[in-house]
Formats: C-alpha cells, sequence, structure tokens
C-alpha cells in the first residue's frame, strides 16, 4: 500500500481567490504548498517549497499509474536527437559534440556543449520569474548561482526522482486535421481551451488531477518535413510556433485542471509570438511552480497512442542532476 501524503487529494482555490497569500501576485499560489504540508500550521511552516505542482506526483498516484497504464508492455521514448533543432536558433548556443582519441591508446571519449534550452528541455522553476515583480516562483529572488557547492532554491536538481505519474497525451494536430483546420506549426496559431476540451473527448480521454499533460502541435513533424533552407530561416527569425493561446480561458482551464508538469513538441508550449504582455510561463512556471517541457519529440507517441486507442500512460523522466541547473534534457520514457 502507499504511504498517504497531504497531497493526494487536494482542494485548491479558485484561481479568482488568489493569491494565496494576502500581498502576493495575482493568481499566485506561493506558499500553499507548504501549508498543506503542515496541515496549516503557520508555526510549523516548513522553508519554501521546491516542487510546487510535482508534489502531486504523490506515491498512490504513482502506485495507480503503474497497475493501470502499463498494459502492453510497450515502451516509447520522447529523446528528440540533441542536436535538433539545428540551427539552435532562439540567440542560443547549439549542441555541439566532439569526439576524442586517447593519443596511443584504442580509447574514444567525447564531449558535449550546449545551450539546454535549444533542443528538447525541462525548464525548471528558476528559469521564469513573474514580469511584474522579477520574482521567481514563491517569492525567491534571482540570484546567478557561482558554485555547486552553495545549491540555490529551484535548481532543476530538485527534480531528480520525481517526474513519475499518469501521462496524457492530447495529439492536437491530428485532430485539427481531422476538423479541417490547417495550419503550419512554424507560425503562429492559437490552440483555445475549448479546442483542448474538444480534442481530449474526442480521444476519450479524463483528466485526473496530477496528470502530466502533453500536448502534441505538430512542430516537430513539421520541422523533419521542412527542408535546411526552410528550417534555418524559422529559428533565425522572431520566434514564431503554434501553441496555446494566451487568454484567461486558457489560464483557467490550466489552472482547473492541475497538472503535476506540462509538456509539447513546439519551442514554448503557448503560441509565440505572444499575444498579451504576460505569458504562460508567468502563471506556470513563476506563479504555480509547474514544470514545462518543451521540444518533446511525441511523433512515435502519437502513432502508438492512435494504434492502442488509448492516450494515457505510465511517465517517467529523470532531467540530468545539475546542482542549480535552469533546465535540462528530460531523459523520458513511457510504458503503455
Amino acid at each position: 500500500m502507499a504511504s498517504a501524503s497531504p497531497f493526494d487529494d487536494v482542494e485548491f482555490p479558485s484561481l479568482s481567490s488568489l493569491p494565496f497569500r494576502a500581498g502576493d501576485p495575482p493568481g499566485a499560489i506561493w506558499g500553499f504548498y507548504e501549508f498543506l504540508a503542515t496541515s496549516g500550521s503557520q508555526s510549523e511552516w516548513v522553508s519554501p517549497d521546491e516542487l510546487g505542482a510535482l508534489n502531486l506526483l504523490t506515491p498512490a498516484r504513482i502506485l495507480r499509474a503503474t497497475r493501470e497504464e502499463i498494459r502492453i508492455g510497450r515502451v516509447v521514448s520522447l529523446n528528440w536527437a540533441m542536436h535538433n533543432p539545428f540551427p539552435a536558433g532562439w540567440q542560443r548556443r547549439p549542441f555541439e559534440h566532439h569526439v576524442l582519441k586517447w593519443p596511443g591508446r584504442h580509447i574514444f571519449d567525447d564531449e558535449i556543449s550546449m545551450n539546454t534550452q535549444c533542443g528538447s528541455q525541462w525548464d525548471s522553476l528558476r528559469h521564469w520569474a513573474f514580469y511584474k515583480t522579477e520574482a521567481l516562483v514563491n517569492d525567491q529572488g534571482q540570484s546567478i548561482p557561482l558554485s555547486v557547492d552553495k545549491p540555490l532554491r529551484n535548481g532543476i536538481h530538485t527534480f531528480q526522482a520525481k517526474i513519475v505519474g499518469r501521462g496524457v497525451l492530447l495529439d492536437y494536430f491530428s485532430y485539427a486535421q481531422s476538423q479541417g483546420v490547417d495550419y503550419a506549426p512554424n507560425e503562429q496559431h492559437l490552440i483555445t481551451a475549448a479546442e483542448l476540451d474538444a480534442c481530449a473527448q474526442a480521444q476519450g480521454v479524463a483528466f485526473r488531477q496530477g496528470d502530466i499533460l502533453l500536448v502534441r502541435m505538430g512542430y516537430v513533424d513539421w520541422y523533419e518535413r521542412a527542408t535546411p533552407e526552410v528550417r534555418k530561416n524559422t529559428v533565425s527569425g522572431p520566434t514564431k510556433a503554434v501553441g496555446i493561446k494566451q487568454t484567461q480561458d486558457e489560464v483557467e482551464w490550466l489552472w482547473n485542471h492541475h497538472f503535476a508538469a506540462v509538456a509539447c513538441d513546439a519551442p514554448a508550449f503557448e503560441a509565440r509570438p505572444c499575444i498579451q504582455e504576460w505569458n504562460l510561463h508567468d502563471y506556470l512556471l513563476a506563479l504555480w511552480g509547474t514544470p514545462m517541457g518543451e521540444l518533446f519529440d511525441l511523433e512515435a507517441l502519437a502513432k502508438t497512442c492512435k494504434e492502442t486507442g488509448r492516450y494515457s500512460f505510465f511517465f517517467t523522466s529523470s532531467p540530468m542532476n545539475i546542482v542549480n541547473g535552469v533546465a535540462s534534457p528530460p531523459k523520458y520514457v513511457l510504458g503503455i
């Protein structure tokens, strides 16, 4: 039997009632997970939480996912080749790989360097600060780590052994095509909350609190089919991409489903260019502490889900253990 957790069945406040703590930015859930962890006793509040929505991946939810989601023993990887996209674009240093041979020996090493935002990645809670206050989640400052000997709060290292649970795919790209909606994934296309609901209904998906949401938007499919020239022109200019629309409807939709993490196959999860002064990143990362994944390769998963008629699965991911890291390649596999 799984051990009980204060995060097993959380009664969240409504979005309109936030912030949870007086004086915090509107929409902020800062202090809420600490409140739950101490049964509401402020005198016993622990240090600021570093997991945010990952707290929802409790032993009970993990155990249920292992029992219900692994049925045919198939494993699917979502790891896009680390050199993709090439060129890196978006003003970021590209992935570099060098193979070295030891002098006089038949021994080989290799060295890699990259900007962790240039390919498949999880964003840690250090990646994005709230646009009005420039504060990270839980009102943490933006100090830049000077040494791995002094771990700072909210680094990617805090995600170790935490991203495990039930994953759900919304194959929006296929759904849109079935509805006659034709769009270029490398151009701005706004996905609405109503469309996400319709896609889920068409797939027979019923969400649960603490799900890990993956949305296939078609960006990787576009990239793999595009010519090198088109790829270069796309990533060299201002970021344009399909993504979730930035209105209050989409903010409410994301909040009301209480996902443990969200991810997609596009560069930003939300549409680019943004249509507001704020971004969904402000809500997900800075105000709610919900990890975001981008540029996941969801092609094989989409094919498997279509073949099996099931769009939920056992999901596990182990980001690199980079102390004070801002982001990391996700290193994930799924069991179906």
